[in-house]
């Protein structure tokens, strides 16, 4: 599997891709992706009559020429509730032996496309397998398989355990996108919302205390230093805020002065450091000995990554002297920023696609906690004390139809996002074998927005210290956690 296609297509979550879409094709040229027209020969389509076609379903798809990507649909009672790969469905056919999903969009310069899902077994009333097409203009042009899995809460567990929700705040508009946590307020980004403020001095019972929006820009990441605060954007770079109110942020700058797209950032004493994916996939450094004017030191292209193979840098954290880049494909790398204007590549661990890291010393090593985020993705527990040699000391894994979003380590413990299957509480004082000591159930489908992405449920988590686990969650806000034990 090409990752840098299936992470290009992950992030569409539809794979409309560049044909974009637009308003619903009148167009009947659907020929080669009309149910008639798939192949469904060799199928065990008797089998689809033990399958409850109802509620959200996360799905795998797998294309014919090796891409692919991880995607959602949500099903009801009839067509016009339903929706597949983020687009509403036109055509549903489910009988006793037939399962059809067919969604028509007209795509950029004015393309007739139609998306088709033909059911071609069930293993159960929640597991089906079958063809994927994509057709323009009635001729096709993509195919493969498809998996999909409803989603539910895993069998045996309850809402939580030894965990206790203790707040709760729904953002007004828009899907959180990243959280900070500082002098007693959470900063929430929210996309092309912006960002929220919210007073979490009391847990349970936060306020929002005020918001900003952009006038055209799409917030990924906040990080809060002192009395400044730091957006990370898609149009605008670093966006530097002063926050001597903490509740009244003022926009100072934008760093640098060509915009480029910005989605994490970490900080080290004086230097700030931002993964910056597009269009350059380089990671940039400042020196912030003056907060509110960043300086560039430089702009670091990790050495040996290519990012025309999807080696982007999606996430950073920096600590001890070395600096760790999720760098999707290119796995994790560890370099050396000793002299920040200088980084120089130590190692990576590249047996596995990266997208997040959080790092930390545990019985005397140097470890990185690495996950991924796709189907199938997981956590690895990686030995850097010798960073040219990183090596995997032990993994954690679930169920493959849920991915895990963010991982945040304070002491011994390991606090990860996952998802649909929320917040996963691990004990990593044996790091070679990662226990889970507690968890919490966010994901409940009766939730607005439900099934529209693979990327739905728990997604950004933050532990200050404070005696709560501060968290983002797509449908349901802001939530405040405590353990119980």
């Amino acid at each position: 599997m090409d990752g840098a296609m299936r992470r290009l297509f992950a992030l569409s979550s539809t794979l409309v891709l560049a044909l974009g879409c637009g308003k619903d094709s009148t167009s009947n040229a659907k020929a080669e992706c009309q149910l008639e027209a798939i192949d469904l020969s060799s199928c065990q389509r008797s089998t689809l009559g033990a399958l409850n076609p109802e509620g959200v379903w996360n799905l795998n798809i797998q294309l014919n020429d090796g891409t692919g990507a991880a995607s959602a649909m949500r099903l009801s009672g009839a067509a016009s509730g339903a929706s597949m790969l983020g687009l509403t469905v036109t055509e549903r056919q489910v009988s006793g032996d037939t399962f059809y999903l067919a969604s028509d969009i007209v795509g950029t310069d004015s393309i007739d496309l139609r998306y088709a899902l033909a059911g071609c077994a069930a293993t159960g009333p929640g597991k089906l397998t079958g063809v994927f097409r994509r057709c323009q203009d009635g001729r096709l042009d993509l195919q493969g398989t498809f998996e999909a899995v409803r989603v539910a809460r895993r069998e045996g567990e309850a809402e939580s355990d030894k965990v206790a929700l203790v707040g709760e705040v729904p953002l007004p508009r828009g899907q959180p996108t990243e959280l900070a946590v500082a002098n007693g307020h959470a900063y929430v980004t929210a996309g092309t919302e912006g960002l929220f403020i919210y007073d979490v001095r009391t847990p349970n019972a936060p306020r929002k205390v005020s918001e900003s929006k952009p006038s055209d820009d799409f917030y990924s990441d906040v990080l809060v230093n002192g009395t400044t605060m730091y957006l990370g954007t898609k149009k605008s770079g670093i966006a530097v805020f002063d926050l001597t109110d903490p509740e009244s942020p003022v926009r100072v700058r934008s760093v640098p002065d060509k915009a480029v797209e910005v989605q994490s950032l970490a900080i080290d004493g004086n230097t700030l450091y931002a993964a910056s994916p597009y269009p350059n996939a380089e990671v940039l450094i400042y020196d912030i000995s003056t907060p509110n004017t960043p300086k560039l030191l430089t702009r670091y292209f990790v050495e040996g990554a290519e990012p025309g193979a999807g080696e982007r840098p999606l996430d950073v954290m920096v600590t001890g002297g070395k600096l760790y880049v999720s760098h999707w494909t290119y796995g994790m790398t560890v370099s050396d920023v000793t002299n920040p204007a200088k980084p120089k590549l130590l190692g990576r661990f590249g047996a596995a696609s990266s997208r997040t890291t959080a790092v930390g010393t545990v019985g005397g090593k140097t470890l990185a906690f690495d996950a991924g985020e796709d189907w199938g993705a997981h956590l690895s527990v990686l030995n850097v004390t010798i960073p040219e040699s990183p090596v995997q000391m032990g993994e954690f894994r679930m169920r493959p139809e849920v991915s895990i979003r963010s991982v945040t380590l304070s002491g011994t413990k390991l606090y990860v996002a996952y998802y649909q299957d929320g917040l996963r509480v691990l004990d990593v004082s044996v790091p070679g074998e990662p226990r889970q000591v507690g968890y919490y159930n966010t994901w409940r489908e009766s939730d607005a927005a439900r099934g529209v992405s693979f990327f739905d449920g728990l997604n950004t988590l933050r532990v200050p210290g404070d005696g709560y686990v501060y968290a983002t969650e797509t449908s349901r806000g802001l939530l405040i956690f405590r353990e119980t034990e």
